[in-house]
C-alpha cells in the first residue's frame, strides 16, 4: 500500500527554488521524496530528536547535498514533507 505525499507551502517554495536553479537536483529530489510513497521509512533515514512536525516524530532522508525533513502519519497512510533544505542551512532553520 503506498502512502499519500503532502508538502508544505514552506517545502514547495524551496522547491521551486531548487528547479530554478538546477533541474537535475530538482528532479534528483522529487524523486527521493516520492519515493516515501512505497517507503517512508527507507534504510537511509534518520529519526530527528526534539523535532516534531504537526505533533508527529520527524525524519530526514539525504539526496545528495539536500535533506528532505518529513514526518509519518500511520494511520491516515500520509507523509508530509515539512522541509527541503542544503545541508549547510537545515538546521540552522530547525533551530
Amino acid at each position: 500500500m503506498s502512502y499519500n505525499i503532502q508538502f508544505s507551502d514552506t517545502s514547495l517554495a524551496q522547491l521551486e527554488t531548487i528547479g530554478k536553479s538546477s533541474t537535475k537536483i530538482f528532479r534528483q529530489v522529487m524523486m527521493k521524496a516520492f519515493g516515501l510513497r512505497r517507503s517512508p521509512k527507507p534504510q537511509d533515514c534518520k529519526k530527528l530528536e526534539n523535532f516534531s512536525y504537526q505533533e508527529m516524530d520527524g525524519y530526514r532522508v539525504d539526496q545528495g547535498e539536500y535533506r528532505i525533513i518529513y514526518a509519518v502519519n500511520e494511520k491516515e497512510k500520509r507523509v508530509y514533507i515539512a522541509l527541503v533544505r542544503h545541508t549547510s542551512e537545515v538546521y540552522k532553520t530547525l533551530s
